[in-house]
């Protein structure tokens, strides 16, 4: 309790809010301001208060009011004073002579319904004013500063007028973060003289932050944007919407709550509760989920719907259900100087375990330097999860650097808003945090960000650096520390985190990039204009539609969409048509009643609804229909369009053009005979449904296969009665593209439809038990385990582990037209294990056709797929995977044979000549302990390369690498990878010796597995740099670890380039034989397929 020096101490008092009206019932709190907090000069005196402690006190102030402070809970009267108010509280001190009331809260408050709607009725009739469209001035020469609104809260409130004036549809205001949108949606609320205004937010801080600005308005007085209106009633609403709750909300203007409050009702009473409203906003409408969201949104539609946000997409990538009126650009905001500074400060550590130390000590760094200069800053560190946050505080901030005072602060800390309050007063300069300094919560001090754990979401990272970097009196530019070699970065924010990044353009260009595409959606969706005037019950989103990537392509004349409704029977009822002039596309849902097939009687049926979208190729001349009702299409052309005939038969496989490493899941053949109508072929035996196709005595009727186009991994299905599709879906946007695309393909008349036959590879089941007759090039893990497990392969010997990158197969033994080959398994060159695959005859097969057994070597295991298995049953269950010099690969009892032939020599001219000069010929590798070995051939062949453009050179020389040598070239649009793989000579002079060929040709074709994603590749050299440089200081001839990490993060926006070269100093060019032609011929083919790009070839 206060004393008797306090009070000769005091000489102000801070009176609190005064409430006009309030009314609080459970879960909704609905208030008006009187007059607003402020601090008064007043004198101080005891009032009916005894002993050392006073508990009641009587204030007087300069202009004659008297306020009596009453801390003791019961009613005191005070009729003989009259005063101006009654304070009541739980404390009381003075604090730079202030006397400060803690709790404080006027005694007397009107509470009655109608008092609040006299007050409601009030504050609405003087809205009627309007408010003024008054904009901000800089200060210039013999004038100073107008105050008013900011360039794009002007623009966004002259886009809403527009839209008011010819639309109730929703709209979405795109603002960057520091804009102004609270002010927007009270200006907006002014202008509209909205009978009742619902504001959505996403949380419970922002819920309390925006509630206090609608009571006076924020900023909007002061600007004097509002003159002469009436302080609203606001309503808090933090629970269910129920009825017991409609009188007290019917007294709001203003209703301030969340979604998660709102979705505690049913649907009736969040059907009731929206019928209240007359305007509803959406703040920070990004965070909106899909089913409340859309589901509330439903029960609005007689109301007037905005949705202000940042970035006009959901956390989940997904539209935002309305129309883009208004998108202030980020670059706009930070030319307007409405954003600091932004400076990107980066550290390069590839081991996770010193990380996080890293950051801070360099985030600490920097605030020191800030605290220096005389800027009132602090730092913020961010982690992902409540448990990473305990572990920094506790690890790393609380014991390298007490004196900054850390402070933790998460979801579950107790006296949290005491914290808060404490983070305010600057005493602590470190706040570790998870999440809660998100929308709700702003502190222009925080400009130091320790990004421990960066944001999977644009929009959230937009929302948060937005937030850091928003211009604010006494505090400097942002600074933002996170660690360039982090793994699992979003690629939307790949190009935030590499070195050297410019955080002050690329923000602009990311936030540019993600809304570029919802403000086209948005359009697309805009330009679909009802084709019927009649109204329905029945509304379904465009934005929400998500049709099946599918069509049936009709070449015509001309396009009538008018015409739609010809193709239906009365009884089939049309919702929805919309049509787009400027992108020739048409949608529309129809419902009808079906029969169910398993009876005729008409007494049961199934309501069923069709969604038909038609997309005219004005160019091609091609109408394409993608209907959910069967054999429907055709008739609905006809509607369209005069003598639509349809792309079927043999064109219509076109489809297939230009896809590669093609692996057909079905076949369906119509046969030219009485006797066999139609087969249908499936896994491997679909190779006996491509020979009679080639051969023409049975056509094609339906194809499905999944293959790669320009490096994108696509399925594909085709029907020779004119049908298209994929396995995807996507948006009405996309479906458009999709069918632009197939529209290229279908309209290429040089394209044969069975061309993409010969890029097929056919299985075939080899049930004898005899190994083909062709000699083997290599022996390596099967491909789609490489794939699948992402190199998390572990082989264990003992209490020895070996990861994936420093282990590999070899061919210890292949006789073509044997029934075994043995393969050896080398781990870490420290544990060889040699095992024996034998072809099992069908008659004697139990099961497998193929069994796998330990010839020679330690017993080992192998740990993939989340356990550890012996060897022997891994290799059983994944057989590894052998490449045959025809082109062939078996896989287990299985071979896939290629369609197309076999160059049968490599062009001699192709073969590059090296002078090898005193190089030991027998001397393959660089490195051989701890010594470099300067005349081998891999220093030799090194000594070449850096005479030209490569900006890496890397050797990963030893078991489990990806190629000898790895030279990559980067320029500004394309990334060259060359996979370089040196085989000693067996001879002590250049020569034709075939075995020269066979193994350094089958490494090449090994390494095929590393052009199929250069991150996997950059993430191998990355832990063989760390973990095995085998005695090497460095494993990089040419550049650095880091600045490779930089690379594959560039390399998402540049065209990547894989090639495969062999250098044989064995290899005689001058008179090699076709023998040796024939080798190099059939790994240029195979490197040709898979890459795109022939062998290289370096000979003596």
């Amino acid at each position: 309790m206060i004393t008797e020096a306090d009070i000769a101490a005091a000489t102000h008092i801070r009176v609190p809010t005064k409430f006009a009206f309030q009314n609080r019932d459970g879960t909704i709190d609905a208030s008006c301001i009187a007059r607003a907090s402020e601090v008064l000069d007043a004198s101080i005196t005891s009032y009916r208060s005894r002993g050392p402690n006073f508990k009641r006190l009587k204030a007087t102030t300069g202009d004659g009011a008297t306020y009596v402070v009453d801390l003791v809970s019961n009613n005191l009267d005070v009729t003989d004073l009259a005063p101006t108010g009654v304070l009541r509280g739980t404390g009381c001190a003075v604090i730079g002579g202030v006397l400060e009331i803690e709790g404080a809260r006027f005694r007397e408050i009107a509470a009655r319904i109608d008092e609040g709607n006299r007050l409601k009725t009030e504050s609405h009739a003087s809205w009627r004013y309007g408010i003024n469209y008054v904009s901000e001035l800089e200060a210039v020469e013999g004038h100073p500063v107008r105050p008013g609104l900011r360039t794009p809260q002007i623009g966004a409130l002259h886009a809403i007028a527009a839209h008011w004036s010819l639309s109730n549809g929703p709209a979405i205001v795109v603002m960057p973060t520091g804009t102004g949108k609270t002010e927007v949606m009270l200006a907006v609320t002014v202008e509209s003289r909205g009978d009742r205004v619902l504001v959505i937010v996403p949380t419970d801080a922002l819920r309390q932050q925006t509630a206090d600005k609608f009571r006076e308005y924020g900023l909007l007085r002061r600007l004097g944007i509002v003159t002469d209106v009436k302080n609203p009633v606001v309503g808090v609403l933090t629970g269910k919407p129920t009825a017991a709750k409609f009188d007290v909300i019917g007294t709001c203007n203003v209703v301030v709550t969340t979604m998660a409050s709102i979705s505690r009702g049913d649907d009736h009473e969040q059907m009731a509760f929206a019928a209240l409203f007359s305007e509803v906003f959406f703040d920070e409408a990004h965070h909106a989920q899909a089913t409340t969201w859309n589901k509330f949104s439903g029960f609005c539609g007689h109301a007037r719907i905005l949705l202000f946000t940042a970035t006009p997409f959901r956390e989940d990538g997904k539209a935002l259900n309305g129309k883009i009126i208004y998108n202030y650009p980020l670059q706009l905001a930070q030319e307007n100087e409405f954003f600091r500074p932004i400076q990107f400060l980066q550290i390069f550590e590839p081991d996770s375990s010193l990380a996080d130390l890293r950051i801070a000590q360099k985030a600490v760094e920097k605030l020191r330097a800030d605290l220096a200069n005389g800027l009132d800053h602090m730092l913020l560190a961010r982690a992902n999860t409540i448990s990473q946050a305990k572990k920094l505080f506790e690890d790393i901030y609380n014991v390298e650097f007490p004196d900054l005072r850390p402070v933790l602060v998460h979801s579950q800390t107790r006296g949290r808003e005491q914290v808060l309050r404490n983070i305010r007063c600057r005493q602590h300069r470190i706040v570790i945090c998870v999440d809660m300094f998100g929308e709700g919560f702003d502190l222009p001090q925080l400009k130091v960000a320790a990004l421990h754990s960066v944001h999977k979401s644009l929009g959230i990272t937009l929302q948060f650096i937005g937030r850091f970097a928003r211009a604010a009196a006494n505090v400097g530019g942002a600074s933002f520390v996170a660690n360039t070699a982090e793994d699992g970065v979003p690629e939307a924010l790949e190009s935030l985190y590499q070195e050297d990044a410019d955080w002050n353009n690329l923000l602009s260009d990311l936030s540019y990039d993600a809304i570029d595409p919802q403000a086209r959606l948005s359009e697309l969706v805009e330009n679909l204009q009802p084709l019927d005037e009649k109204t329905s019950e029945l509304e379904i989103s465009t934005l929400t539609m998500k049709p099946k990537l599918s069509t049936e392509v009709f070449r015509v004349p001309n396009f009538d969409h008018s015409g739609y409704y010809k193709a239906f029977r009365p009884t089939q009822l049309i919702y929805q048509p919309i049509f787009s002039q400027q992108d020739q596309m048409l949608v529309f849902i129809v419902n009808q009643e079906d029969k169910v097939d398993w009876t005729d009687s008409r007494d049961i049926v199934i309501d069923t609804w069709d969604l038909f979208v038609v997309y005219f190729d004005e160019e091609r001349g091609l109408l394409f229909i993608n209907s959910s009702r069967k054999y429907f299409a055709p008739k609905l052309a006809r509607s369209l369009s005069t003598d639509p005939q349809p792309v079927r038969d043999e064109d219509v496989f076109r489809a297939f053009s230009n896809l590669r490493r093609l692996i057909l899941h079905s076949v369906g053949l119509t046969g030219l005979s009485r006797n066999v109508r139609y087969q249908m072929f499936a896994g491997l035996d679909v190779r006996d449904a491509i020979d009679p196709v080639l051969q023409q005595d049975k056509m094609k009727s339906n194809v499905m296969g999944v293959g790669y186009e320009e490096g994108q991994r696509v399925s594909i299905g085709c029907s020779r009665k004119g049908k298209v599709w994929s396995l995807q879906t996507d948006s009405l946007a996309g479906w458009r593209d999709w069918c632009r695309d197939l529209g290229v393909k279908l309209s290429n008349e040089n394209i044969e439809p069975n061309d993409f036959l010969k890029h097929t590879l056919i299985p075939e089941l080899r049930k004898n038990g005899v190994l083909p007759d062709v000699k083997a090039m290599m022996v390596d893990w099967p491909d789609q385990l490489f794939e699948s497990a992402s190199f998390k392969i572990t082989v264990v010997h003992g209490e020895d582990r070996y990861s994936f990158h420093e282990c590999q197969l070899d061919m210890v033994e292949w006789l073509p037209s044997g029934n075994a080959f043995s393969f050896k398994l080398n781990a870490g060159g420290e544990v060889e294990c040699v095992f024996r695959m034998t072809l099992i005859d069908e008659d004697a097969a139990q099961g497998l056709f193929y069994s796998i057994t330990r010839a020679e070597g330690p017993e080992i295991s192998i740990e993939a797929f989340n356990k550890v298995e012996p060897a022997i049953d891994f290799f059983t269950a994944n057989p590894p995977l052998v490449r045959l010099a025809d082109g062939s690969q078996l896989s287990g009892e299985i071979l896939l044979r290629p369609r197309e032939e076999l160059a049968e020599v490599f062009d001699h001219d192709l073969i590059v000549q090296l002078a090898w000069g005193d190089t030991l010929l027998n001397q393959e590798s660089r490195w051989a302990g701890e010594g470099l070995r300067p005349r081998s051939i891999q220093q030799r062949f090194i000594d070449h390369l850096e005479q030209g453009p490569s900006a890496f050179i890397i050797d990963d020389d030893d078991a489990g690498e990806s190629a000898d040598i790895v030279a990559i070239e980067d320029t500004e649009d394309t990334i060259t990878v060359t996979l370089w793989h040196c085989k000693y000579s067996s001879g002590a002079t250049p020569g034709n010796r075939v075995n020269d060929l066979y193994e350094v040709c089958g490494q090449a074709q090994k390494s095929t597995k590393w052009t199929w994603n250069f991150p996997t590749l950059v993430a191998h050299l990355t832990e063989r740099e760390t973990k095995h440089r085998r005695g090497r200081p460095s494993r990089f001839v040419r550049g650095s670890l880091d600045k490779l990490v930089v690379l594959r993060k560039a390399s998402r926006r540049k065209y990547v380039v894989f090639k495969v070269g062999v250098v044989q100093p064995g290899l005689s060019k001058a008179g090699i034989e076709n023998e040796h032609l024939a080798i190099l011929g059939a790994t240029s083919l195979f490197l040709r397929t898979v890459t795109n790009h022939p062998l290289m070839v370096i000979s003596s």
